[in-house]
């Protein structure tokens, strides 16, 4: 009798079917909007199998994965000043060499795994949640280079790979940024805490203001404040950076880090627990996904196909 294993990255036993919320939706452009934040989070909130105590179990990791990437930012701040300042944007993806070169600068800069499969290494996610959760990220994703391929037509397998990429240092970016912020409102008492006295440096801190809550107007701010941030030299930037975490309550806790929120008006109800999860509706109590069900449906087919083999 051949022995089967269950396929780990089969989507077969996910609740695929129930619905949710995609994380692809159209812009003002007309196309595929980019998600300023990290699409595994984003995707807890429309995965149907991820409830608030799941949530509170998350952030500790999502703290860690920050600081971490944090570090990696400060340590590597040329080659991230030089990433993102038009280098993958003006990437000729024909030159073997110059992608070679660009793969292996942003290596420093890319976790070893997304936080999905981290939740799921870590067994804070259960498979099906964790399998769901992957699931609607590769969705977006997928929907985003298809939309590539198809509009950009000759040069979209070249897009394609310019958008991964890009992709690819979604987390630095992040962390980048929130520093960036962190640092806006306090940027005066920082560097008083260093020795630096430079020209660039005190125009940086005439710029300390309180970062607006309206996202677009934050943005604005960010990439007025990055703009004169960078005219620093890197060991400048590496010591504010470094001062900004010191002078935090605790070091390790980046403060732009906002409380994930799972929940929306169309989530349904979940029961169970790891090796039993059922999703049912609350409007009609319809049972829409129960992994039991799942399991066993599973092992018939298997058993049923261990039959036919033989």
């Amino acid at each position: 009798m051949e022995i089967r294993r269950r396929d780990r990255n089969n989507e077969a036993d996910l609740p695929t079917d129930v619905p949710y919320p995609k994380l692809a939706q159209t812009g003002p452009d007309g196309r595929i909007a980019r998600l300023r934040q990290l699409p595994d989070i984003l995707a807890l909130r429309s995965n149907p199998t991820v409830g608030p105590k799941t949530a509170e179990a998350i952030m500790p990791l999502v703290y860690l994965r920050r600081y971490k990437m944090e570090t990696s930012v400060i340590d590597n701040l040329d080659l991230y000043w030089e990433l993102t300042n038009g280098m993958i944007e003006n990437l000729n993806m024909g030159d073997i060499n110059e992608m070679g070169r660009a793969a292996d600068m942003i290596k420093p800069l890319v976790p070893e795994v997304t936080l999905s499969q981290d939740l799921l290494n870590r067994q804070i996610l259960t498979r099906v949640q964790g399998g769901m959760n992957k699931h609607i990220v590769r969705e977006y994703k997928k929907a985003i280079t298809d939309e590539i391929q198809v509009l950009d037509g000759e040069k979209g397998l070249e897009e394609v790979m310019r958008f991964v990429l890009d992709d690819s240092l979604q987390e630095a970016k992040l962390a980048y940024e929130g520093l960036l912020v962190e640092l806006m409102s306090n940027i005066g008492k920082i560097v008083d805490a260093t020795d630096l006295d430079s020209s660039e440096v005190e125009a940086l801190a005439k710029l300390e203001k309180v970062p607006s809550l309206d996202p677009a107007e934050q943005m604005l701010q960010i990439e007025e404040f990055d703009n004169a941030f960078r005219k620093l030299s890197y060991d400048e930037g590496m010591k504010i950076f470094t001062a900004l975490r010191e002078n935090r309550e605790f070091e390790n806790l980046s403060p732009t880090i906002s409380a994930i929120d799972v929940m929306h008006d169309r989530k349904k109800i979940m029961e169970g627990d790891a090796m039993g999860l059922k999703i049912t509706d609350k409007r009609t109590d319809e049972v829409r996904f129960n992994s039991v069900d799942q399991q066993k449906k599973q092992a018939e087919q298997e058993s049923e196909s261990d039959q036919t083999d033989n």
